[in-house]
């Protein structure tokens, strides 16, 4: 049976489970639950139903899409078989991939949009209110590691304009100056200080970066990781 891996990490984790302290209260041992994850197949429907279980979810919400050939639920009586709609699930997000990245357009405040983007990508929502100013980014390059992954998938969220001098202590994703694109940490703002704002890389190997705020064009705070890279 193929299992969202990525949905269950999200729930166990919201829940305040690390990987090993949820493999025990499911009772597998801590490496059987990382190959499930990893190969995203679960062997056992009572490990499936144990997960769905300690996450207090319905077992549906953890399985992997359904593709037209997999077997329906079915119910006794007249009601004919049933299969649960996943897709109701996950909502698309428009998608800054790498490459979209590269061909980024300039732009200013004035002429900001993301119609440009072609690619979406689909978003568990049970645990999420997506909206329009929800993003997902994948992270290039080792700056933010060991947090965020080179390849990476994150979550982000829009900030108003008139909110980014208040902004620190969180990962972000800052679009300055026509089309230079970071995705960093600000531990503390000096907007309303100097009018800079210092963005910082997890690996001290890559620095930071200062830049003036009137050249940030649009900003968005990283909510989680929707993709985690296997290496």
């Amino acid at each position: 049976m193929m299992i969202d891996s990525v949905a269950i990490q999200r729930l166990y984790k919201k829940k305040g489970y690390k990987q090993e302290t949820f493999a025990a209260k499911i009772g597998i041992s801590p490496r059987k639950f990382f190959d499930i994850l990893k190969k995203g197949e679960v062997k056992k429907e009572a490990d499936l139903q144990a997960m769905a279980d300690a996450l207090e979810v319905d077992v549906n919400m953890i399985r992997s899409k359904l593709g037209d050939q997999e077997p329906g639920i079915f119910t006794e009586g007249n009601v004919g078989s049933v299969r649960p709609n996943l897709n109701e699930y996950y909502k698309p997000v428009k998608l800054l991939s790498a490459r979209a990245q590269m061909g980024m357009p300039l732009m200013t405040h004035e002429t900001f949009n993301l119609n440009w983007l072609e690619e979406t990508y689909p978003v568990f929502m049970p645990t999420i209110a997506i909206s329009e100013k929800h993003l997902v980014i994948e992270v290039v390059g080792d700056s933010m590691v060991p947090e965020i992954k080179d390849r990476a998938l994150v979550l982000a969220e829009a900030v108003n304009t008139n909110d980014i001098k208040y902004q620190s202590g969180a990962v972000y994703a800052v679009l300055y100056a026509g089309n230079h694109f970071v995705v960093k940490r600000i531990k503390s703002n000096d907007l309303n200080v100097n009018s800079t704002i210092t963005l910082w890389s997890d690996n001290e190997r890559y620095g930071n970066i200062i830049i003036h705020g009137e050249d940030i064009i649009h900003m968005w705070k990283v909510i989680e990781k929707v993709k985690e890279p296997v290496r």
